[in-house]
């Protein structure tokens, strides 16, 4: 409607919306069980189901009971994975710095890109003699 909308007027089939079925409070809820639990015991477990029971959040914003054990679950969590890269790369990072994470399948037809990637950090590995 807003971004294609001439070419969505000619070829209507072509534009569809087709996903994994991993939706964002399921991932959490799966991934991140010491957010569930916090998230549940705060607001029950509706949000799993709908998203926009996470809004009940808002009410705990000037909360510092629940802000801060808030924060000491996302630290605890975050700690967990600086010991899961720790010993599995044998890189140490700080739980207290921030964290950027993209999760995603690596298709078909990425691959090619990502042998080009590898190319790129073999010269430069090469070049720097490492």
């Amino acid at each position: 409607q807003d971004l294609f909308p001439e070419f969505a007027a000619l070829w209507p089939e072509k534009f569809t919306n087709v996903t994994n079925g991993v939706t964002p409070r399921r991932w959490v809820a799966l991934a991140n069980p010491q957010l569930s639990a916090l998230l549940d015991a705060s607001i029950g477990n509706g949000w799993v189901r709908n998203l926009d029971e996470l809004r009940q959040l808002e009410r705990y914003a000037d909360d510092g009971g629940f802000l801060e054990h808030w924060g000491a679950t996302k630290l605890s969590v975050k700690r967990h994975l600086t010991n899961y890269i720790h010993r599995h790369t044998g890189v140490l990072v700080d739980p207290a710095s921030m964290f950027d994470v993209q999760v995603k399948r690596i298709h078909e037809y990425k691959r090619q890109h990502l042998n080009a990637l590898q190319v790129i950090a073999q010269y430069l590995r090469i070049k720097n003699g490492l």
